[in-house]
């Protein structure tokens, strides 16, 4: 019986181990062990022998490259290694995709490069675009006004460096002024008047060229071709930089042609262009010289064919600080009358003697004074042009002209400004100018006269490349008139009128 019992607890103790081995058997495969709290339980098991499948082997070993997210979707048999490979490949395909894109656009940058506009060896720019309204108190003939609108200036300038030895290049041409050019014919009185020839679209055209790179700045180069001339202050300041409307009295004033006293007629005391070859540098940082030898016959002589005698002509300028300075021109030479470009020019001696400054004020930031004198010799039988002239005799039936002796001219202007640069009144710049010319000092009863006040405001002004403005100019005005003796009246006569102007203006380059 004992025996009997025995053998019963042996079976049941069997029984009971393979009913938990089955248990646990059907856990695992419910994907696997729990614990007694529901977590799952981590087992460790050991790596597949070599008898387990190669591909199953393969997908737990990483590629090289790092992981990615292809890798570790690789890694948990989310993915097979042929549509890994598949992914791979599509990224080799955009990446190979990316480089020739960015060595297309390493290509085009290297050629644009190498154009000229980027190189700096050509750029462009306006160089003054002027919308005008004047009014001026004289009469004037019947079937014109007293009020006008105008584009006073519409200049494009073109402008470039080639190399260290040919520094810059410039062009500017005017669409604006487009005029006829007349010719001054030779001949008596009774020779027929000039006839227009020639319109001249461009203005400046000129090559700087130095020689010897290490000699600059003492001659820093040679410059060749026209522009505008080194004599003072306004003739060399473009038109999109000028600080009142008019020009000055000093570079044209009167109308008409001339008479005996030399007092009359339009006078061009200082041509603002000509044709030249000259000499720049600057010596001690202190001392800017020019010297050169120009055509004398204006900017249009190019179109004309008229080559007057050459004249000489040397600036010195001291300065003071970086923007105040003081300076002494001198021009020599003849001037013709026949086949002249400039008014008021006669046959014989010409001279001109300058002196010109400039204070720019660091103690009073905006505030800006300059001035400058002048006086000059006009051969004998003066001419206007498009008015017969023959040589320096006075008779004008057969030199023409206008039979007066050589006359000794002077004129002067000093002008001051102040720009406001800060509070309500900020951007405006009032400006006030007072001028006269003298075109005979032998003569008297011929002075001209002349006060301006300017106010100027600026929409962008960061000269010389940048000045958007408009500016407001009354001219007080007055004329002695035409020598003692000579009948005159002011009624018509616009320097001798009042006249208010407002001039709108962008310069971008």
């Amino acid at each position: 019986m004992k025996s009997l019992l025995n053998l019963l607890a042996t079976i049941g103790l069997v029984g009971t181990a393979l009913w938990s081995f089955a248990s646990l058997a059907q856990a695992g495969e419910r994907g696997g062990l729990e614990s007694r709290d529901g977590r799952p339980r981590l087992v460790a098991q050991a790596e597949p022998t070599g008898s387990s499948d190669a591909s199953e082997r393969t997908s737990t070993v990483l590629p090289p490259g790092g992981t990615s997210l292809e890798d570790l979707l690789l890694q948990k048999g989310s993915i097979t290694m042929d549509e890994w490979i598949q992914i791979r490949a599509e990224q080799e395909y955009r990446g190979a995709e990316n480089a020739r894109r960015i060595d297309a656009i390493e290509d085009w940058k290297t050629r644009t490069e190498l154009l000229p506009m980027l190189r700096d060896k050509v750029n462009f720019g306006l160089n003054a675009l002027q919308f005008l309204y004047s009014h001026q108190d004289a009469h004037v003939p019947e079937g014109k006004s007293q009020d006008n609108f105008s584009i006073r200036r519409s200049e494009i300038l073109f402008w470039g460096r080639i190399s260290d030895t040919l520094p810059r290049w410039h062009a500017l041409m005017e669409f604006q002024s487009i005029n006829f050019g007349r010719e001054t014919p030779t001949g008596g009185s009774g020779a027929a008047t000039g006839q227009p020839i020639a319109a001249t679209f461009f203005r400046e055209s000129y090559i700087d060229f130095r020689p010897v790179q290490s000699w600059a700045p003492y001659m820093n180069f040679i410059r060749m071709g026209i522009f505008r001339m080194p004599f003072g202050i306004f003739t060399e300041t473009s038109g999109g930089l000028r600080d009142i409307i008019s020009s000055p009295y000093l570079t044209s004033v009167g109308s008409g042609n001339g008479n005996r006293t030399g007092s009359a007629g339009t006078i061009d005391f200082l041509q603002e262009r000509d044709f030249f070859v000259d000499v720049r540098g600057k010596l001690f940082n202190r001392l800017e010289y020019v010297a050169g030898i120009m055509n004398n016959n204006n900017f249009h002589a190019n179109a004309t064919g008229a080559n007057a005698p050459k004249s000489f002509y040397t600036r010195v300028r001291l300065f003071g600080s970086d923007v105040s300075w003081i300076s002494f021109t001198t021009i020599q030479g003849e001037s013709n009358n026949a086949n002249t470009n400039i008014n008021g020019r006669g046959k014989g001696a010409f001279d001109r003697y300058g002196l010109d400054f400039r204070y720019t004020s660091k103690v009073i930031p905006g505030f800006m004074v300059q001035g400058e004198w002048w006086q000059g010799h006009d051969g004998s039988n003066q001419t206007t042009v498009g008015r017969p002239a023959n040589g320096a005799c006075l008779d004008q039936t057969v030199c023409g002209g206008s039979g007066a002796p050589g006359a000794h001219r002077r004129t002067w202007y000093v002008l001051a400004k102040y720009l406001i640069s800060s509070g309500p009144l900020q951007n405006w710049e009032p400006t006030v100018m007072y001028e006269q010319f003298d075109p005979s000092t032998s003569v008297s009863n011929d002075l001209y006269t002349r006060t301006i006040l300017g106010l100027t405001y600026y929409f962008e002004n960061f000269p010389p490349k940048v000045q958007s403005k408009i500016q407001f100019n009354y001219e007080f005005r007055h004329h002695q008139g035409n020598g003692p003796g000579v009948p005159y009246d002011a009624t018509f006569d616009a320097f001798a009128q009042n006249a208010f102007l407002i001039q709108f203006q962008i310069r971008f380059m």
